[in-house]
């Protein structure tokens, strides 16, 4: 063998080995965009879990007060007032409640989707179809919200601004 074909032979080595250095680059920077994503996956879920937790906690105290100023009231308010008051805040209560119930389904069936996307692919790629995916979700959950938040919001607060106005009127003619 002369030093011309050792030096090729060299080169083919030192290349071959060089590619494969960067072939296992490029897999550890996959393997670190994965990690990110479960990473992300797992922050997204526990801030979502914690800020509808809250939201929910407010929002039962807020009937809940609702329900027990209106209940005990049931022999001193006028029977039309009773009734609007229930009415609206059962309302209130009940657009609340198919929210929860729509939110829930919506969020099993997009939790199912990414977790599929997630096991089937991997790369580059994941991490923006992941955000993209989850970003395009909560678009289309904010869209609906309104839906239910702005009737349900003005059933509970009509509700309770009925009985602060019998309260009020109570206490005026107590004053007379």
């Amino acid at each position: 063998m002369n030093q011309q074909q050792w030096n090729e032979q060299a080169s083919d080595v030192v290349n071959t080995h060089a590619k494969e250095i960067q072939e296992l680059k490029e897999f550890q920077l996959h393997l670190e965009r994965d990690k990110d994503a479960d990473l992300l996956m797992q922050l997204n879920e526990k801030q979502m879990a914690g800020a509808t937790n809250y939201t929910n906690l407010l929002l039962v105290a807020g009937y809940a007060g609702l329900f027990g100023f209106w209940s005990t009231l049931s022999t001193k308010l006028p029977p039309m007032l009773y009734a609007l008051c229930g009415l609206l805040g059962l309302l209130s209560l009940m657009l609340f409640i198919s929210w929860e119930i729509i939110k829930m389904i919506w969020g099993s069936i997009h939790m199912a989707r990414t977790n599929a996307m997630i096991e089937s692919m991997r790369g580059p790629k994941l991490l923006q179809l992941f955000l993209a995916s989850t970003k395009k979700f909560q678009i289309r959950s904010q869209r609906v919200w309104w839906i239910f938040l702005i009737p349900s919001l003005l059933c509970g607060l009509s509700a309770g601004f009925l009985l602060v106005g019998f309260f009020c009127y109570q206490l005026w003619q107590a004053f007379q």
